[in-house]
């Protein structure tokens, strides 16, 4: 009776845990775009009569923040808001802050930092009057917003983070392919009777088992470190600071704390089911069953396909969260951006972990084998993980086409941008790697069946293998390492939501100029200028002109209204910039009826 209940016990116990990552996986949030702001409460560049019981920004999907996510300052830079930062009237896709009470008249500058559904941070902000305009701020909304940035620390650590998550993936994904599609059959096509065999099969198995608890105690702790920082990253402090009830509920709250909180219970639930798989005799990967002794070939002890599904299960889970955690659902075309990058997730996983098992497990195998045998076994493994690193291969240049294009669209945005030049740059790396794997599939492989045919060892051949796929696991990881800056940066033809600023010299004057929000159709522009000797406003001014021009399109020059909104201080309200591309927006500041000064200023518009 003993003997029945535990095929039943483990066959519940795995039901149970299938259970739970199921809906894990059916729970998963939908992947959505950055935000965008639509308006705000005052409306920028406005006056109004009496003080505002707060400020509001109101963006087109939910948003969240932590502490700080808006501000408020005065034209000295000094905070005057009262840190109660709220969704006005219940609704999620607004953000406000009230502010101080009795408020002298004057020039206001209010910011936001919010994340966005697709887990982006997005940030911007606004200049309103109180009463009537007053000195111009001394700093710039682009100013206010960097004042608030996470340190350099911190993005180090989430850079070096989600290089981690994508090596816990790998190793995990990877490791349990390798087991049921490579090793496995290789095992049971190649291994002999003797008792080394039964020996070196268990020595791999392990390697590999160790490979995976490796992942899960990495994808744990990364998916818990991983929370704080996104927290410490939204409100613009550091880890240490980001330890707070209040940071912490915000992110958890936000799509990427749901789904990174949601990573680490299936990490958790994945090392439930290993432990629970071994406590009713079953394991992960194939094995050489105990009392063969005897028989012509082993009989090879295969996972039982229960522990096959759960895992698989988890496994889903798992490929997705990239995407969802990342910025794979922009509006269009989400149906095709979406699997893609599942995908390539899967087909990247597949490669490293299969190369890592290689260098790490297989060894321990051959070790224990007679010359003749190692062959047959390295020969077995590699020829059955040359397709599929070769499906990998192919899987990982569609999806990284379809990827770059979406992102991407134009010459300008591939050459001209930080986020191309990453994908140039993971461009030539994986062209190094598929001349690698060209090296062991048309040279190695055949090399290794002419040794085991004459029953040699690998001797070179096996030294020269592993020196290739060391070269691709190191690659591959540089590839890891590209894909997690990728993370970090607003693709092209999805920047971030935020203002352009820059400051540049205009005749005697200092000129600050900030756009925002810097996207296709009606922008704000803010002119500040700044007497250069005295670091006064600059008001030697006697007429301000500006025009816009696109030189891509022929559109322009399209003049733009300038307002003189307080000392020094002109606002360009409604200048409609379309379509997207580098727009060049010309200032002519004529301080006399002979004497004028004038200058370009190149503007990315998205």
């Amino acid at each position: 009776m003993s003997a029945r209940r535990g095929p039943r016990r483990a066959a519940a116990a795995l039901a149970g845990l299938c259970g739970a990552l199921a809906v894990l996986v059916l729970t998963a949030p939908s992947a959505f775009a950055h935000a965008q702001l639509l308006g705000t409460s005052p409306t920028s560049g406005t006056t109004v009569a009496t003080q505002p019981a707060e400020v509001i920004f109101e963006f087109n999907q939910n948003v969240g923040g932590t502490l700080g996510a808006v501000r408020v300052y005065d034209a000295q830079g000094e905070e005057v808001d009262n840190l109660d930062v709220t969704h006005p009237h219940g609704n999620e896709h607004w953000m406000g802050v009230g502010l101080k009470p009795h408020l002298p008249d004057g020039t206001y500058t209010a910011t936001y930092r919010v994340i966005s559904a697709d887990t982006h941070i997005v940030y911007g902000g606004l200049v309103f009057n109180i009463g009537h305009a007053g000195a111009a701020p001394k700093v710039t909304v682009a100013g206010l917003i960097g004042r608030n940035e996470a340190g350099e620390v911190t993005r180090i650590a989430f850079g070096v983070v989600r290089v981690l998550d994508y090596v816990s993936l790998a190793l995990f994904i990877g490791g349990l392919a390798f087991a049921w599609l490579v090793w496995g059959p290789a095992l049971a096509a190649g291994a002999g009777a003797e008792t080394r065999w039964s020996a070196a099969a268990s020595a791999c198995a392990g390697r590999i088992g160790r490979l995976l608890w490796l992942a899960i105690g990495t994808g744990v702790a990364i998916s818990v470190l991983g929370v704080l920082l996104q927290g410490a990253s939204a409100a613009g402090v550091s880890l240490w600071s980001s330890l707070k009830a209040t940071v912490i509920e915000s992110t958890l709250e936000s799509r990427f704390g749901e789904v990174w909180t949601g990573r680490a219970v299936d990490w958790l639930l994945l090392g439930a089911v290993l432990l629970a798989g071994r406590a009713f005799g079953t394991s992960a990967v194939p094995r050489i069953a105990a009392g063969g002794e005897g028989r012509e070939a082993p009989r090879i002890e295969r996972p039982a396909a229960a522990l096959v599904a759960v895992l698989t299960l988890g496994c889903c889970y798992l490929a997705i969260t990239p995407a969802l955690a990342g910025p794979a659902g922009i509006p269009s075309p989400t149906g095709l951006f979406f699997p893609t990058n599942v995908v390539h997730v899967l087909a990247a996983s597949i490669w490293v972990g299969g190369i890592a098992c290689l260098l790490g497990a297989l060894p321990a195998a051959t070790r224990r084998l007679e010359d003749a045998e190692r062959s047959r076994l390295l020969l077995g493994t590699l020829a059955r993980f040359s397709p599929l690193a070769l499906g990998s291969v192919i899987a990982i240049a569609a999806t990284g086409v379809v990827q770059a294009y979406i992102d991407v669209r134009t010459v300008e945005g591939l050459l001209h941008t930080t986020y191309g030049a990453l994908i140039v740059a993971k461009t030539l790396l994986l062209l190094a790697l598929i001349a690698l794997g060209w090296v062991n599939r048309e040279r190695l492989i055949p090399a290794l069946r002419r040794i085991a045919a004459a029953g040699g060892a690998p001797g070179a051949t096996g030294v020269t293998a592993r020196r290739t796929m060391r070269g691709e696991l190191t690659l591959m990881l540089c590839v890891f390492a590209v894909t997690a800056a990728l993370v970090s940066y607003a693709p092209p033809i999805d920047a971030a939501t935020g203002p352009f600023s820059t400051t540049t010299k205009l005749g005697a004057a200092e000129l600050e100029m900030t756009v925002e929000p810097a996207r296709v159709g009606p922008n704000t522009v803010h002119l500040y200028l700044i007497d250069a000797s005295t670091g006064a406003p600059y008001t030697a001014t006697r007429e301000l002109t500006a025009s816009a021009r696109l030189p891509a399109r022929h559109i322009g020059p399209l003049p733009l209204k300038a307002s003189l909104a307080g000392p020094g201080h002109y606002i360009l309200n409604s200048a409609v910039l379309s379509p997207g591309g580098t727009w060049a927006i010309q200032i002519v500041d004529r301080i006399s009826e002979f004497e004028s000064a004038s200058r370009t200023v190149k503007v990315p518009i998205r």
